[in-house]
């Protein structure tokens, strides 16, 4: 039995949001740290608290859960609704066709 393809629904409620993937380069033996931005879309909800890890929260900042097929990594930064959120935790279900971000809001 092979597992259900999600990535049409996916990409079905998606919307375009900026991705800003982090890339690292050295300078003067210290790392440096360069944003590259592109567009994807994704779907995007607010984080469910059961998702969320309580010892890493910071309940005075907003998390959003963000679905895609493109893959997001950690550190990496998107753009939704004027406000920059970071990939704080991620979850890979490329199997289904699709990765999972918990993302955290920017100040």
């Amino acid at each position: 039995m092979s597992l259900p393809n999600m990535s049409r629904t996916v990409k079905n409620f998606s919307i375009p949001v900026k991705l800003f993937k982090v890339t690292t380069t050295i300078v003067q033996h210290k790392p440096v740290e360069n944003y590259v931005e592109s567009s994807i879309k994704c779907v995007v909800q607010p984080a469910q608290k059961e998702k969320l890890n309580k010892d890493k929260v910071d309940w005075s900042l907003r998390y959003i859960q963000v679905h895609s097929i493109d893959q997001i990594l950690i550190d990496d930064e998107i753009e939704y609704k004027g406000v920059r959120y970071k990939a704080f935790e991620d979850g890979d279900y490329s199997e289904y066709g699709y990765y999972e971000n918990i993302m955290e809001e920017q100040k």
